[in-house]
């Protein structure tokens, strides 16, 4: 208990305005484009939302998916703290530096993989495949964050140890849900070009995350 008490002093402060920004940043996407907030919380069960929204222009860089980009970055840079935390409590101790550390690399992971997206589109002659791809990854993350956001309420302000361990599996098993689904529903797009998704896997999913998680331990 008293390890779990010490936990919560050290750690209140800046997750705390973190979380507060995240929070807010929802309420707006939420106060203003209510209708599209919406159909995105329900896209872990259903494609209402990208029927909709597939066809919207301009299709990525719009305010709705500005500000959840900027969730995105903060979430996953909050769960990757809560991993690493847990897999070296003291290098780590809850250290702000460290968080921001965190943030810069998923921030640099995220340009990256956009920027190498748009080469590998261009070079394929499959801008526009591309680019769907790419809005369909950034709402299923958007989903994702409407669902992991209060766990990671949960596990910053509760005294269960074991629940980031819970908080880790969930985020994993979210992820390959949401990547199932992102291939059952476009199988005939994926398998007609089976090279450009393989490369397109290995470039951009796989191979960056290795590269981020030796640099944070290191």
């Amino acid at each position: 208990m008293n390890e779990a008490s010490e936990r919560i002093l050290i750690s209140q402060d800046w997750i705390t305005i973190t979380l507060l920004l995240v929070i807010a940043l929802l309420l707006y996407n939420k106060l203003k484009y209510g209708e599209r907030f919406r159909r995105l919380q329900s896209l872990l069960f259903n494609n209402v939302y990208i029927n909709d929204y597939s066809k919207t222009v301009p299709l990525i860089f719009n305010v709705f998916n500005n500000v959840f980009s900027i969730i995105i970055i903060l979430v996953i840079s909050l769960l990757l703290f809560v991993l690493l935390n847990d897999y070296e409590p003291s290098n780590i101790n809850y250290n702000v530096i460290y968080f921001f550390k965190i943030v810069f690399y998923v921030f640099t992971f995220i340009l990256i993989r956009f920027v190498v997206g748009r080469l590998l589109g261009f070079i394929f002659e499959m801008e526009k495949e591309q680019q769907y791809f790419a809005f369909l990854k950034l709402n299923y993350l958007s989903n994702f964050c409407l669902i992991i956001i209060p766990l990671l309420i949960i596990n910053f302000y509760i005294e269960l140890a074991v629940f980031s361990t819970l908080l880790i599996l969930v985020a994993v098993l979210l992820l390959l849900f949401y990547y199932f689904k992102l291939i059952k529903n476009n199988h005939k797009l994926i398998f007609s070009n089976l090279f450009y998704f393989i490369l397109y896997l290995c470039a951009l999913e796989i191979a960056p995350f290795v590269i981020i998680y030796r640099l944070l331990i290191i």
